[in-house]
């Protein structure tokens, strides 16, 4: 029996306009006008400029969530593997198959999850994945096939990391290089006016697609999932007409950002370059896109040094902290101190209110915990997942997005029973598994991810 789940965005998001819509659809209109008509020219390109918080979106007039619908929630649950479904490496099939909960067609549905949430599809969710199997998680040149279980469960929690931090590094198989991808949010209500109005389109799209996996249509989906893909087209197309015009800083960061999410890095890196700061106040948000362009250039010394100047600028901002964690991630022993220092940074530092982020501090906690999990540090994995279970929502805990929930408390159960209090491991696995439906695909994943079923 096919079953759908709706990601935790669409879900949210749903219940929140049905709540909000009457009592604020008027101001939000007067805003939306006055932002349309605003200056090209930014004062200051920080967080707060990029990514504006009105008062009508602050956390307490509606929802907390996390950013992205990540393992199992089944957004691309309606597509059938096809003709011409890409190879992954010998085992990651599997890992594929878990991260869109299993079933039919969940082999292509896995990868082309996680392809997109860079702004991809299933190719990339398979480089991406076959790069984890050549050894960037497990060590050496040890593929996802031979890894022990230990080190498969440490491969689908840095898969669910990725879904949550946005940050994805792998070893690109043709190339043998790391390379990086960053999902980075697009802005809205900034840049000229044809610029404006494409990135509505591409929003409305994004609603439309989220429609279409509420009702399960799966031809609606593809149609609309090949039209965000030509919008995106058109923007670095519009990018490469802009990019010698004055007066355009706006439309160079937000069409620049879109051809950063594609990984059109040359023209990437024309835009950035392009921007003059010198004028300007603040430049966190700025650096931030300058350490993205040393990042894909391989030069993460300089990448680090532009992460640390946007963090000294704007200190309540996730993003170039969760970046930096990644970077330093790759050494993480070696770095471990100066990441506990960006945790803590960001512990006392951000605010949802203060700009509006896709992220939060699970994912930041989800992350750091992944790293001492695949460091085999139980003790600090289980702080760290524990401390990203308290940061999920209320609506998380309970009602939508439960797989998440779910997904998470298992982290923390699979850190327990490596410190050897089995006993403990198993009441809260027990407890855990009496939470899921009976017979669903969730609850096999999680059978066969508890470690002590393994044993």
């Amino acid at each position: 029996m096919k079953k759908i789940t709706l990601s935790i965005i669409t879900s949210i998001t749903l219940l929140s306009n049905t709540l909000h819509a009457d009592l604020w659809q008027s101001t939000k209109e007067t805003i939306n006008k006055a932002e349309f008509w605003k200056s090209k020219h930014l004062k200051d390109i920080d967080f707060k400029h990029i990514y504006p918080k009105k008062f009508y979106k602050k956390s307490y007039f509606g929802f907390v969530i996390t950013g992205v619908a990540i393992a199992g929630a089944g957004a691309f649950s309606y597509f059938s593997a096809g003709a011409g479904a890409p190879v992954a490496a010998t085992g990651v099939s599997g890992v594929a198959s878990w991260v869109a909960g299993g079933g039919v067609g969940s082999y292509m549905a896995g990868l082309s999850t996680i392809g997109g949430w860079f702004g991809g599809n299933a190719m990339l969710g398979a480089a991406i994945l076959n790069g984890i199997s050549a050894g960037v998680i497990g060590g050496g040149t040890t593929t996802f096939a031979t890894l022990s279980i230990l080190g498969k469960i440490g491969v689908m929690a840095s898969v669910t990391a990725i879904g949550l931090d946005g940050v994805a590094y792998f070893q690109n198989p043709e190339t043998n290089r790391l390379e990086y991808r960053i999902k980075t949010t697009i802005p809205k209500n900034l840049g000229s006016k044809d610029t404006r109005k494409l990135i509505d389109k591409i929003y409305e799209t994004k609603e439309d697609i989220n429609e279409a996996l509420e009702d399960g249509d799966s031809i609606k989906h593809k149609k609309l999932s090949e039209l965000e893909m030509e919008y995106y087209k058109e923007a670095i197309e519009l990018l490469k007409k802009k990019i010698d015009k004055e007066d355009n800083q706006e439309d160079l960061i937000v069409l620049g950002i879109i051809a950063s999410n594609n990984a059109e890095y040359a023209i990437f890196n024309q835009a950035i370059n392009k921007i003059d700061s010198s004028h300007l106040d603040n430049t966190s948000f700025l650096n931030y896109l300058k350490a993205l362009n040393f990042l894909y250039k391989g030069e993460k010394e300089q990448a680090l040094t532009y992460l640390d100047n946007s963090i000294s600028e704007n200190p309540y901002a996730l993003e170039p902290i969760i970046l930096s964690i990644n970077v330093l991630g790759e050494e993480f022993l070696k770095n471990e101190v100066k990441i506990e220092s960006l945790v803590k940074k960001a512990e006392e530092n951000f605010d949802s209110d203060d700009y509006s982020s896709t992220y939060t501090l699970t994912g930041v906690y989800y992350r750091v915990a992944t790293f001492y999990f695949n460091n085999k540090r139980y003790v600090s994995a289980q702080k760290y997942y524990e401390k990203s279970y308290e940061e999920l929502g209320l609506l998380q805990k309970n009602f939508f997005g439960k797989e998440l929930t779910h997904t998470v408390e298992l982290a923390i159960i699979n850190s327990i029973y490596q410190q050897n209090k089995l006993d403990k491991a198993l009441e809260k696995y027990n407890k855990l598994i009496e939470d899921i439906d009976d017979n669903s695909e969730e609850k096999k994943k999680i059978q066969e991810q508890y470690l002590g079923n393994k044993k």
